[in-house]
């Protein structure tokens, strides 16, 4: 499945108010599209298009230019294929096609707008969740003195809220290293259908500096989180409580195994390390003590029904995933296995012809 796709879906299965924050990677795919049409044919000396003029990327010399708000940078067409000087720089006219181009500015004007809207809402939701955090923190503290309030399966209910600010805090996550595959993968798309290398800069001078592609405070906030339920699990077990219910679990399990799968492609696209982090997500943190049931009929409503909804739909795209890597493997290792035998069956053919040759020879 393509990734315009995976990201619809976990778009679909995130917090509908943040829907307009995600990256607009369709309107991205589109300005692409789109960019011969939008070329003046004055943006080269030759009449011909800035994208007859690029040839092959890489190798040869660079140039950096400023395109709508960005710097980027250039690299020139392999040996054989550069300006008339020979002396390996970008071609004048190849910068001066990037600058002039409208569709190029359109592109990454949007580019942009789209990464100022990621910083500005992951900075927002930074700060929520720190708020989030700290009241149930101060509710425990609360749950903690006898007598303190007024329910009598207190425990339960601090088990649900660290459940909700838990799974909030892994989708904000699930933001995170979506967004940064989003402007890496758009880059790749514009360098192909360009023949401009702007995605290295771009992302080592821009992207890698947003606040989306590291994240201390959450991931700090998310073992928190861990470290408390762990204790009110205690807790819900001496009192014989029942923990989280069967689709809670599953929703927890499905996300940690698609952040452990969407950071391998953001590892892939050259994202910053994390750590240990995917090692960690690929264990389950949250553990459910006690026993675990269907919502009971109180909460049995449009909420249950959602998290059970939710729940399957980052059950099958999970599985959907691991079932593409396992096929991606298995091919990779017939291909493998297939080169390594080729060798060996010449090598039994060139035994067989050299004892053949010399059984004639004995016979003459």
């Amino acid at each position: 499945m393509k990734f315009c796709k995976n990201l619809q879906r976990v778009v679909d299965i995130s917090d509908p108010e943040w829907s307009p924050y995600w990256v607009n990677y369709k309107m991205l795919k589109k300005l692409i599209k789109e960019l011969p049409s939008l070329v003046h044919p004055e943006d080269s000396a030759d009449g011909s298009s800035p994208a007859e003029q690029r040839g092959p990327a890489g190798g040869g010399g660079h140039r950096q230019i400023s395109v709508g708000g960005s710097d980027v940078e250039l690299v020139s067409a392999p040996s054989g294929q550069e300006d008339a000087s020979g002396d390996g720089k970008v071609p004048a006219s190849r910068a001066k096609a990037m600058e002039r181009s409208p569709g190029e500015v359109a592109f990454f004007k949007l580019l942009h707008s789209e990464l100022r809207k990621a910083n500005q809402f992951f900075d927002k939701a930074e700060e929520e969740f720190g708020i989030r955090e700290e009241r149930v923190r101060e509710g425990m503290e609360i749950t903690k003195k006898p007598n303190s309030i007024m329910v009598n399966d207190k425990w339960s209910l601090l088990a649900k809220s660290l459940y909700r600010l838990y799974k909030d805090l892994l989708l904000l996550e699930t933001y995170a290293i979506m967004t940064y595959c989003s402007f890496s993968k758009i880059l790749k798309k514009h360098d192909k259908v360009t023949r401009f290398d702007t995605r290295s800069a771009f992302m080592a001078n821009v992207v890698n500096k947003a606040n989306f592609t590291t994240y201390p405070k959450i991931l700090a906030m998310i073992t928190r989180c861990e470290s408390m339920y762990e204790e009110v699990s205690q807790h819900l077990s001496r009192e014989g409580q029942e923990g989280l219910c069967e689709d809670e679990r599953l929703f927890i399990n499905m996300i940690h195994r698609l952040n452990a799968q969407v950071m391998d492609t953001a590892n892939a696209e050259g994202a910053p390390d994390l750590g240990d982090r995917k090692r960690i997500l690929k264990g389950t943190p949250i553990h459910v003590t006690g026993k675990t049931t269907p919502p009971s009929p109180a909460s049995s409503s449009r909420s249950a029904e959602e998290t059970r909804r939710v729940a399957s739909s980052l059950r099958s795209l999970v599985e959907e995933n691991e079932a593409r890597a396992a096929a991606g493997n298995i091919s990779g290792e017939e291909s493998s296995n297939a080169a390594s035998k080729r060798p060996a069956e010449t090598e039994a053919v060139s035994t067989e012809v050299a004892a053949s040759s010399q059984k004639r020879t004995r016979m003459v």
